[in-house]
């Protein structure tokens, strides 16, 4: 309890500074979001680059894990958009964005160092795996459907195309392309430039978490109350029990990389996830979600803890 506490405080305060500084009127909301801008097409990029030349994916790759949690996923993604779209009446942008909020977790900074407590070694191998699936499966599928709904009206061929021009200029995806080609072939950065690659990512995360306390500062919640449920539903019961079901189904994983894998599903979504819903017109809906779901995630992540403590994993 304590641990998860001391992984989850920063977080909490890093998002109140920013609140108290926009609230107080030291920063105005248009340099928080100059600060998002900045996030967005430098520091993430940086970030997602940085993490994936970390990892020899010729050396970690399970494809079983990668089966289970990619299927994962995509269920909770799928199952978050419907909802978004057909109940709750919501435009594809805002759904798209709602939906990889309910499917991708803050693996690296909350779900990573809570499933190094609980298992040990086998999180380092279900780090790079999980970030694989997000940042080469979720997080493209989300901008793509959140592009597309620019090009709606005109034919399949043409809104492929436009869609893929566009995305093909984002940083982002600019940074998962290289970082997995890179990785996947083996290829190290210079050092100096692996080392201003490390200092812009070591940005992303602090900057990111200032810009969802200001943004949170303008906006009122309760407006909003729907949607923040859905997608806490999404990320903290149906995708880890989507991931529970897979691997009690498919097999073939060991014990410690399905323990890890199921905490990493059951993390808060990544802190970074306003900042992607902002390119949207999303970032206060994010924000808000980002806020409540991670306060929420101490009750998931110590149900998962303390399941495993029990049965000895």
């Amino acid at each position: 309890m304590i641990e998860l506490v001391s992984l989850v405080l920063p977080i909490v305060i890093l998002i109140g500074i920013g609140f108290i500084a926009v609230r107080s009127e030291a920063v105005s909301p248009q340099v928080v979001h100059a600060l998002g801008v900045f996030v967005l097409h430098f520091a993430l990029p940086a970030l997602i680059l940085h993490a994936l030349l970390k990892q020899d994916l010729r050396q970690t790759l399970n494809w079983n894990y990668i089966l289970v949690y990619g299927a994962g996923s995509l269920i909770a993604f799928g199952a978050v958009l419907v909802v978004a779209r057909a109940v709750l009446g919501r435009p594809l942008p805002a759904a798209a964005m709602a939906a990889l909020g309910g499917s991708s977790s803050n693996s690296g900074f909350v779900g990573f160092p809570v499933a190094s407590l609980a298992v040990g070694a086998p999180a380092l191998t279900a780090l790079p795996l999980t970030m694989l699936v997000e940042n080469i499966l979720i997080i493209p599928l989300a901008l793509a459907l959140a592009e597309s709904a620019d090009h709606q009206g005109k034919g399949a061929a043409q809104v492929l195309g436009q869609t893929a021009r566009r995305l093909a200029r984002t940083p982002l995806i600019l940074a998962i392309v290289i970082g997995a080609a890179l990785s996947a072939l083996g290829v190290n950065l210079p050092a100096p430039l692996s080392l201003t690659l490390e200092m812009m990512a070591d940005a992303a995360v602090p900057c990111a978490l200032l810009v969802v306390g200001g943004t949170l500062a303008t906006l009122s919640v309760q407006s909003m109350a729907g949607d923040v449920a859905l997608i806490a539903v999404g990320k903290l019961v149906l995708h880890p029990l989507l991931v529970v079901l897979g691997f009690a189904w498919i097999g073939g994983v060991p014990p410690g990389l399905m323990a890890a894998g199921i905490i990493l599903a059951s993390a808060p979504m990544l802190t970074v996830y306003p900042i992607i819903g902002a390119r949207f017109g999303q970032e206060r809906l994010c924000a808000a979600a980002l806020l409540v779901t991670t306060l929420a995630a101490f009750a998931t992540m110590l149900f998962f803890l303390g399941s495993f403590a029990v049965s000895g994993t």
